[in-house]
């Protein structure tokens, strides 16, 4: 097999010993290593516990660390008062915000997925689980203050493991930790999170939500293909559900695009934006800064080549042909998309390209600071692998390193199945919005995907937008970069829609019956 770690081959036995390719997860990953028996929250044995504890009400903060479920460990239970509260401390950042009452209650499902739980004085009934971003390592705190002043229980996880969300270290080692990362830990919170509820409140909840944004939204896809019965609704924001292909076709492709004399630093980054606004702004009849549809948009980066040398008003030919990488993609030797490339429209601000493309240097950016850590921890196990080794093409009878990945861990971190009628039939909703102008996920991995679940509604019929349209909405936003930010619309009241859209529909049903 070929060396797929640098210039030394060195063997790697821990994860990739465990996955010899990619197949259904059922097979691809044995269930013991999935859903180790010591692991799995024991949800049947926690409602035992429950229906045991006499029902009055709503109890005591503190009783809450006196439940005894195997798996999970209540390290506290804190009454706060009505008033400010300091956000704990994210990356050195610490804010201070109002809050209603609540009981804040910190714990630990095992092997290690640190959580919290706010659960409001005057409860909603319904809870809400926020997602992670980048490689997660800490709880999402701030999201987490918008739900519980409305009333809902709130929670959130640091997936398994501590770090900022650009450090991939923590997973060297620790395959336990990988897969709680890539997709149980959110549902292993999920079933705590109901245990937890119905002891303090004496009343299950009548909803239960999940809004993640990013690695957030892979979370949230994650959710409605492997667990169906979690949430009744979903809010999936520009996923990174084609985990494995867009840390090496956008992450890496991105950040080899920029080495060498490709690089495109930040000061020409608003010549490249403005060029684009120049010729395909007005295409949607409005000149107003926004690209309604940027694949309508074919401007040609050449148009911006310098006559000789460089300038500060032009690009070289190596960065003109690095912008046409970028909107390009990655391909394989045969010309198949393997990862569809990012769309024009998201070069300005600070959101766009001066943090996603040029970063302060090769190798420095958004995408590189993402995808670099993750390839080197996660997929080549090797602290010192370079980036600028990846093997996009293999010899006859070997590996490249695309290959590689999908076996590797493609089945633990794609969200991309089509088949959601299990989550359909259990009644559930899932928004999906993305911005046409985010310059981190490409948005048309969204579209694909949204039409892949079309098909496979259709199963070979007429009515599959229809039949998906019931309980499944994607919504592209124009001018808005990665979750929010740009010259277009940036912020929504998705909760309330989602949870307007589920009473509605139910109603619609219950009447059906009588």
């Amino acid at each position: 097999m070929s060396d797929r770690s640098g210039d030394v081959a060195e063997p790697r036995p821990s994860i990739r010993a465990k996955i010899a390719s990619q197949t259904p997860a059922e097979e691809a990953v044995p269930s013991e290593l999935l859903y180790p028996v010591s692991y799995r929250f024991p949800l049947a044995f926690a409602a035992l516990i429950v229906a045991a504890l006499p029902s009055f009400g709503q109890r005591p903060c503190e009783s809450v660390k006196s439940m005894s479920v195997p798996g999970l460990t209540i390290n506290s239970t804190t009454s706060i008062p009505a008033g400010s509260f300091t956000l704990p401390s994210v990356g050195n950042r610490n804010a201070t915000v109002e809050v209603p009452d609540f009981c804040r209650v910190a714990g630990v499902i095992a092997p290690e997925i640190k959580f919290e739980l706010w659960m409001p004085a005057q409860w909603n009934r319904k809870f809400l689980t926020v997602g992670n971003g980048g490689l997660a390592g800490s709880i999402s705190y701030a999201p987490m203050v918008a739900p519980l002043r409305q009333g809902y229980a709130t929670s959130s996880t640091d997936t398994g493991h501590e770090g900022n969300g650009n450090d991939g270290s923590w997973a060297l080692g620790h395959f336990e930790r990988v897969v709680d990362f890539a997709h149980r830990a959110i549902h292993s919170l999920a079933e705590t999170d109901k245990v937890i509820l119905e002891a303090f409140y004496g009343n299950a909840p009548g909803r239960s939500y999940f809004s993640g944004c990013s690695a957030g939204g892979e979370q949230a896809m994650q959710e409605a293909q492997r667990y169906p019965r979690d949430f009744d609704g979903i809010i999936a924001g520009d996923p990174a559900n084609n985990w494995v292909h867009h840390y090496i076709g956008g992450h890496l492709w991105v950040a080899l695009a920029m080495t060498g004399d490709g690089y495109i630093p930040a000061s020409k980054v608003p010549l490249i934006a403005d060029a684009v606004n120049s010729a395909c702004d007005a295409l949607d009849g409005i000149k107003d800064g926004v690209l309604n549809d940027p694949r309508r948009c074919h401007f040609d980066p050449a148009a911006l080549a310098c006559k000789q040398g460089d300038a500060a008003t032009c690009l070289t030919s190596a960065q003109v042909e690095a912008v046409k990488k970028l909107w390009t993609g990655l391909r394989s030797a045969d010309g198949d998309q393997l990862y569809p490339p990012l769309l024009p429209g998201g070069e300005a601000g600070p959101g766009g390209w001066t943090n996603w493309v040029s970063g302060t240097g090769p190798g420095k950016s958004g995408h590189g600071n993402l995808g670099i850590p993750f390839l080197k921890f996660v997929i080549f196990e090797n602290p010192d692998w370079d980036y600028r080794t990846f093997k996009f093409d293999a010899p006859q009878g070997l590996d490249n390193d695309v290959d590689f990945a999908d076996a590797k861990v493609g089945a633990m971190f794609n969200g991309m199945n089509p088949d959601l009628t299990a989550f359909k039939a259990n009644g559930g909703k899932l928004i999906h919005y993305h911005g046409w102008s985010d310059p981190d996920i490409t948005p048309i991995n969204s579209v694909n995907y949204y039409e892949s679940v079309v098909k496979a509604m259709s199963r070979g019929g007429n009515h599959g937008l229809r039949d998906t349209r019931e309980f499944y909405r994607l919504f592209m936003v124009p001018g808005m970069q990665h979750c929010g930010g740009g010259p277009g619309t940036a912020s929504f009241r998705w909760r309330r829609w989602t949870s307007g859209w589920i009473m509605a529909w139910r109603r619609i049903r219950l009447s059906r019956r009588t």
